[in-house]
């Protein structure tokens, strides 16, 4: 194993801002992994028994593949300090089979659009959150400020073994969250309908957005802000939509939270490879992005190199069929490839499979711990 040198926290900054590390840091969202790997079901909800169990769970396997060097996030998901940026309520959730499900259905309306224009996003949402959950505000309210106490709690745990966590603030891509409510084919048919009017509604909503996310870091006092992003690639939207849609809204964010003093992750879910080139006019060195194995990150690489960090990419397949010497040599091919000249994160892509093997789970953290010849 190699000697290390450096605190988890030191070793994860070091990596984000292109610095010299002692070795790769080793991370992923271990969830529904978690959960699978001690038998126990995952639940929309759950009472305090449950969440209990589920935390236990998340600690035992942290313990299992011998420590990481960061957790995502604490307590059983995400969490928010108060109803505001409170997205998943931004469509009806309902249980899956394996967790929550989000059904492509119709939530937000076109006539919605003029009161989230003349109200902002939040004036909007005290009237939209209750309309799509049955629930008044001070019960969501109540509802988000006991996740965080549980949350805080968790925290401790976490803190105590040295482990940072990635996650202060969290908001999606403005587009998203109206993909997300109107479907994604009613907002792409609005866009070449009405294209002022959805441009109007991100300027309304932008703000209150990048609010919601300083509020919440400052409620947590953790110095990262965290932007999902997945609808927005050129997967779904050619640039010139890119261009005029979804990357100035990423742009405010971004240049908010590190002007706020925050480091920013995004998630990138589908292929943004034709995106990545305008990330290059982020602040250097404050950015992060999770590749979910649809972007080629030999050529994020090559466009990002020097200036965002890039964490990934051991694919589901990989972790779910392969054998552990597969994945002990993918990982070492990302070490020796993507980890040249720093910024580099070693993780799976996207979430860690709920079907993983253990062994190659495991197999991907113990070669950031005993491979690293730069």
């Amino acid at each position: 194993m190699i000697k290390e040198t450096m605190t988890r926290e030191q070793r994860l900054l070091a990596a984000v801002t292109h610095g010299k590390v002692d070795r790769i840091p080793v991370s992923s969202m271990f969830d529904d992994f978690a959960l699978r790997q001690k038998g126990l079901p995952r639940q929309f909800g759950g009472d305090a028994e449950y969440t209990a169990r589920v935390l236990q769970a998340y600690h035992e396997v942290y313990d299992d593949l011998g420590g990481y060097d960061f957790q995502w996030h604490a307590g059983p998901g995400f969490s928010y300090s108060s109803w505001h940026g409170c997205m998943d309520m931004v469509v009806n959730s309902v249980p899956g089979k394996e967790g929550a499900v989000m059904p492509e259905r119709e939530v937000l309306t076109q006539e919605d659009y003029d009161k989230i224009i003349n109200l902002g996003w939040n004036g909007f949402c005290r009237e939209f959150y209750t309309r799509v959950s049955g629930l008044s505000i001070g019960q969501i309210d109540e509802m988000q400020k006991k996740q965080f106490s549980i949350m805080q709690e968790d925290r401790k745990w976490w803190e105590e073994r040295g482990v940072p966590i990635l996650i202060g603030g969290m908001t999606m891509n403005c587009e998203m969250i109206l993909s997300l409510g109107r479907t994604l084919t009613e907002l792409t048919l609005d866009i070449y309908r009405q294209p002022d009017k959805i441009r109007a509604v991100i300027e309304a909503m932008v703000g209150d957005c990048i609010a919601n996310t300083l509020r919440n870091a400052r409620a947590t006092g953790i110095p990262w802000a965290n932007i999902l992003l997945a609808r927005g690639s050129s997967t779904f939207y050619n640039i010139p939509t890119f261009e005029r849609f979804v990357f100035p809204s990423i742009k405010k964010m971004v240049e908010a939270f590190v002007k706020a003093g925050l480091f920013v992750n995004m998630h990138l879910d589908t292929n943004w490879i034709l995106n990545l080139p305008y990330f290059k006019e982020f602040p250097k060195n404050k950015c992060m992005v999770e590749l979910d194995s649809t972007t080629d990150i030999l050529k994020a690489k090559e466009i990002l190199s020097g200036h965002v960090c890039i964490k990934g990419d051991v694919p589901a397949t990989m972790l779910s069929l392969g054998k552990p010497e597969d994945v002990s040599a993918y990982c070492r091919k990302l070490i020796d490839v993507i980890g040249v000249g720093g910024g580099f994160i070693l993780s799976t892509g996207c979430t860690c499979p709920v079907d993983a093997k253990y062994e190659n789970v495991k197999a991907m953290v113990e070669t950031a711990k005993n491979y690293y010849p730069h």
